[in-house]
């Protein structure tokens, strides 16, 4: 009896451990094959949404110019990964005093705010980006971004461009008066007023004037009241004054004069053509009449006596 109770706990044992033994055995054999499958479960969904996005590029995203002046950039977008087309917002955020225009890069000048991209082209399309700063404003020199972004639902990317805008150093000379022509006396000193603006964006220093006589003899005086002007702050304007003085032998008839201004870095220049219509002395006119009444008389009497003889 003793051995018989022996004999059934053993086999009790043995059945309990068999039993323990083949839960284990499945329970590793399901848990192979089950972290295989979400293991590539988990990879084909991140391939497909990495596998779908926009591109942009631009060869020359960095442009300089002068203050004033507009600022074009060609930007390249390419769609890969879609199956079908999609329709992509564009937008372009500049900086405070300038606007932006979006148009196709060739051909069409409309402006656009969407364009439709094929994931199958192996080539991109590309837009035209167009930065300029308000008619009324002229941005101080330095470093603007300009930022591209283009969208559709999750698919978005972006790109900065830079522009440099640099001093723009202009200058304008023109008659106070607005006449570009005036009268000078042959022998005498003759006033003439000349107005010098500064057009540009930065200040000029140490400009000088100089003219040039066009189909005019040699011998004349022409001189500047200030000789220069040591500085010339943006928008001011100064006004100086021309002293105009043909030779005495100068013949009566137009003449021109050309008048120039430049600061002594040479980043700017200006100038305009005056006529010049020089009269002679009126005591050079008394003294022409002088002696056409002189050589009447002689013609005169000669006559006279001739006729007599």
């Amino acid at each position: 009896m003793h051995r018989f109770k022996v004999t059934c706990y053993l086999a009790s044992v043995a059945l309990l451990l068999s039993i323990v033994g083949g839960l284990l055995i499945q329970s590793t054999a399901q848990a192979i094959p089950d972290t295989g499958r979400e293991a590539i479960s988990i990879s084909a969904n991140q391939a497909s949404t990495a596998a779908e996005k926009i591109t942009l590029t631009c060869q020359y995203p960095v442009l300089s110019s002068y203050a004033g002046s507009y600022f074009a950039y060609k930007v390249d977008l390419l769609y890969t990964g879609g199956n079908e087309s999609r329709v992509f917002d564009l937008k372009a955020r500049v900086p405070d005093g300038f606007t932006a225009s979006i148009t196709p890069a060739y051909g069409d000048t409309s402006e656009i705010a969407a364009v439709r991209l094929d994931p199958q082209k192996t080539y991109p399309d590309t837009i035209s980006v167009t930065v300029r700063p308000y008619v009324w404003l002229v941005p101080e020199p330095g470093e603007y971004t300009i930022t591209v972004e283009v969208s559709s639902g999750e698919v978005k990317a972006s790109i900065d461009l830079k522009a440099i805008v640099t001093a723009k150093y202009d200058i304008d000379v023109a008659p106070s008066s607005g006449l570009l022509n005036t009268k000078a006396t042959a022998g005498k000193d003759n006033y003439f007023n000349v107005s010098v603006t500064n057009t540009g964006s930065a200040d000029l220093a140490k400009i000088n004037f100089s003219s040039k006589i066009t189909g005019g003899p040699s011998g004349w005086s022409i001189t500047f009241n200030p000789e220069s002007i040591d500085s010339l702050p943006v928008g001011d304007k100064r006004e100086i004054q021309v002293d105009i003085k043909p030779t005495s032998k100068t013949i009566s008839g137009d003449y021109m004069i050309t008048i120039s201004a430049e600061p002594e870095a040479k980043n700017a220049f200006g100038s305009f053509n005056l006529r010049v219509t020089v009269l002679t002395p009126t005591i050079w006119g008394w003294v022409g009449i002088g002696i056409v009444i002189l050589v009447l008389a002689g013609l005169g009497f000669m006559f006279m006596r001739l006729g007599r003889r």
